[in-house]
């Protein structure tokens, strides 16, 4: 089975994926995301794009069932391009009052340093995703990635 780092390359280069949760009576929710690899996780900003609230629906999921999967892809009308990658595991909410600093800080600068809209967004002032992968799965109609 693969591994976050047999992926780390194509998921770097990758500009966005699909996250899914679920709430607690299992009713499914897929959003999609943008997101950076920073050590052995992957994380999510929420952004300030217009929202109603942070308690968003990813957010609470999450807080009451812990278990994510992120489906990254790449689809081309060359059918010899396909493939994807499926991530699995648990994953946490960061508030701003619960993080540790230096980890939010790397994060942070490698989100901006990946998505440039985020260099004049207040980060430091909203939840992060962290997503642990436990499992990876990957295709490729090539068989390599």
């Amino acid at each position: 089975m693969p591994s976050l780092d047999d992926v780390r390359a194509t998921l770097e280069a990758a500009r966005h994926g699909y996250l899914s949760t679920a709430s607690p009576d299992g009713d499914p929710h897929l959003q999609p995301v943008v997101f950076q690899v920073v050590a052995d996780s992957i994380y999510i900003a929420i952004d300030e794009k217009p929202k109603t609230t942070l308690r968003l629906r990813r957010l609470t999921n999450l807080e009451a069932n812990p278990r994510f999967a992120l489906l990254v892809d790449h689809y081309d009308d060359d059918w010899n391009r396909l493939w994807w990658i499926l991530l699995r595991g648990p994953a946490e909410v960061l508030w701003p009052s619960t993080w540790d600093g230096a980890e939010a800080a790397m994060v942070i600068g490698a989100l901006r340093a990946k998505y440039p809209p985020y260099a004049s967004m207040g980060l430091e002032e909203r939840p992060l995703l962290k997503l642990t992968p436990e499992r990876v799965v990957r295709w490729s109609a090539s068989g390599s990635f």
